[in-house]
């Protein structure tokens, strides 16, 4: 997942200067403020650091999204073993820019630019320096995430009462996590963590619906565009992260049972009435857990405030210029009514994967 917190940002604007350094006097290209140019200065591109800390590299180039990701655990190394891994994947950036995606990770286009530039094999390899300090920057396992999966499978029942319940009993038990976590009131040095998930070519009715549902797992959600796709990004606790990506890949099956059992059961059909229904059912579920949460969490509303206030500061640390997006389009009344009544009952089960079993059984 990729990390942030203020500590972090602060690594990032120095990584940053460095690249800045690195492009204008060793590379020689011309150099903006959030952007460089190609050596015929024709097209330019972004500068875009990510930090990312559970993967066994030290960095990365990847040419969706024009991104230099570096590893958390850099922040401990010297600024020279960290200058070469920084080198190493402009070297990746400038092979990509030159040759595009023909070419290999660490062929001869790569090695030539590294010669090119007069940098030995202190920077070719400079992604395996460090090899033996990544373990101690590896994320431990947290039991918090076991415990909400197995309470959301108590949502087995038929028992509309016994479904609500285990939904309450999981959202409180994510509250008190957020609530309890060591971080909570450290400031400076709490940390957000991000990960993408779904890759499709444009946003759909059902991502919206997806995107809508997660927010209620104390996560905020980000459409991002690559070059070749969009996806969502989920930004928040690491544990509540966890489980909202988890809760996206039952939702994208059990969603589609959804509309088809609808269709069998009412005279919608086409496209205007599979997004209106989506949609309708986002907005259920949604009011649904809303009213859950002032009803069960009046004694700490203050709390909530100061999780959705640390989402909000984390959104901006992780996306300083974030534009909004609108969604168009015509929209079908009774399909939305549909969706939105179905809403409502859905409860969703992770462990098992049956919600929209169970759900189709509730409204027969």
């Amino acid at each position: 997942m990729l990390v942030y917190s203020l500590k972090i940002v602060r690594f990032i604007a120095e990584i940053k200067h460095c690249i800045k350094e690195v492009l204008s006097r060793e590379i020689g290209l011309k150099v903006g403020k959030g952007r460089f140019y190609d050596f015929k200065q024709r097209a330019s591109y972004p500068i875009r650091i990510v930090i990312f800390n559970n993967a066994k590299m030290l960095g990365y180039f990847d040419p969706n999204f024009y991104e230099l990701g570096f590893h958390e655990c850099l922040m401990q190394c010297s600024k020279g073993q960290l200058g070469q891994v920084i080198r190493h994947e402009l070297a990746h950036y400038m092979t990509f820019i030159q040759h595009g995606d023909r070419a290999q990770p660490h062929g001869s286009e790569f090695k030539s630019f590294c010669q090119e530039m007069g940098w030995g094999q202190e920077i070719s390899r400079a992604t395996a320096c460090l090899e033996g300090g990544l373990e101690a920057c590896t994320q431990e396992e947290s039991s918090v995430l076991r415990k909400v999966q197995k309470l959301m499978a108590l949502s087995t029942s038929n028992n509309k009462n016994e479904a609500e319940a285990a939904m309450i009993k999981s959202q409180q038990l994510l509250l008190k996590h957020n609530l309890e976590s060591p971080d909570f009131d450290s400031g400076d040095e709490e940390k957000m963590f991000l990960k993408r998930i779904m890759q499709q070519k444009k946003i759909s009715a059902k991502m919206r619906c997806i995107a809508q549902i997660l927010e209620t797992f104390f996560v905020t959600i980000v459409y991002s565009r690559s070059r070749d796709f969009i996806c969502l990004e989920i930004l928040g606790n690491a544990v509540n992260v966890e489980i909202a990506e988890y809760v996206a890949n039952v939702l994208d099956a059990d969603l589609e049972e959804l509309w088809k059992w609808a269709q069998q059961n009412s005279s919608l059909k086409g496209t205007l009435a599979k997004n209106s229904f989506f949609l309708g059912l986002a907005k259920g579920y949604c009011n649904k857990i809303q009213a859950l949460k002032r009803e069960h969490h009046k004694e700490i509303t203050k709390a909530l405030m100061v999780i959705e206030k640390k989402l909000l500061d984390a959104k901006k640390m992780a996306y300083p210029h974030l534009c909004s997006t609108k969604s168009q389009g015509g929209y079908c009344k009774e399909s939305s009514a549909l969706g939105e009544r179905m809403g409502k009952e859905l409860t969703i089960n992770p462990a098992l994967k049956n919600a929209a079993k169970n759900l189709m059984k509730l409204l027969s």
